[in-house]
């Protein structure tokens, strides 16, 4: 390993930690007991057929994971069933092998926080890494963050395909520089590490659901 690599990788860690423990961001007022957040790796994600004459305003779905990483919360297994609910069809983190997943756990039963997640890919040194979301960095409870997105090597190429969507959804979505737009596709530069990832998610959507206040 490189020593450009390695001080790259000590700067991160001493940036995580002073962003969890220099702003309180581990301390007992913001945890939540009913969120289990993991980094999973995609078995299976199949459809409940539902029963004759019932109509639901969501699409049900029962996942399977494995476990790779504990990111918040307990959970003892190394496999992970839950349910899912989309009203726009197959769940979209399903689209990918590995994601942050959030799990919501309610009398005792695992349900994926409604479209709560990141994708997820492997990166040179080994880490996990999702692209710039521009979403998360819009919310506005993180307009002011000091979490700031990264160039991120990625092991292999991250791309997305843009060739349906308007310039104007291109340019929102998948900016430059965080984006490098080639042809129909949109190839991710900057990102950020899980950690980073996990924090954007609590201090925006989640906080504004009422969660980690």
């Amino acid at each position: 390993m490189s020593v450009l690599v390695r001080l790259k990788q000590f700067i991160h860690t001493i940036f995580i930690t002073v962003l969890f423990f220099g702003f309180g961001l581990a301390s007992a007022d913001v945890s939540n007991d009913k969120y289990f957040v993991f980094v999973g790796e995609k078995i299976s994600v199949e459809p409940v057929i539902p029963i004759q004459g019932e109509r639901k305003v969501d699409q049900q779905f029962i996942a399977k994971y494995r476990v790779l990483e504990k990111i918040y919360g307990n959970y003892d297994s190394e496999l992970i069933e839950f349910d899912v609910f989309d009203h726009r069809g197959f769940p979209p983190f399903a689209k990918y092998e590995h994601a942050l997943i959030y799990i919501v756990i309610h009398n005792g039963k695992y349900y994926h926080a409604k479209y709560m997640y990141s994708p997820l890919f492997e990166t040179v040194d080994g880490k996990w890494a999702g692209p710039y979301d521009a979403y998360d960095y819009s919310y506005v409870n993180n307009i002011d963050t000091q979490i700031k997105p990264e160039i991120i090597l990625f092991r292999k190429p991250v791309t997305f395909d843009i060739s349906h969507w308007k310039p104007s959804d291109v340019k929102k979505f998948y900016p430059k520089p965080y984006y490098k737009i080639k042809g129909k596709q949109a190839i991710a530069v900057y990102g950020n590490y899980v950690p980073e990832l996990f924090l954007l998610k609590q201090h925006g959507v989640l906080r504004a659901r009422g969660d980690f206040q």
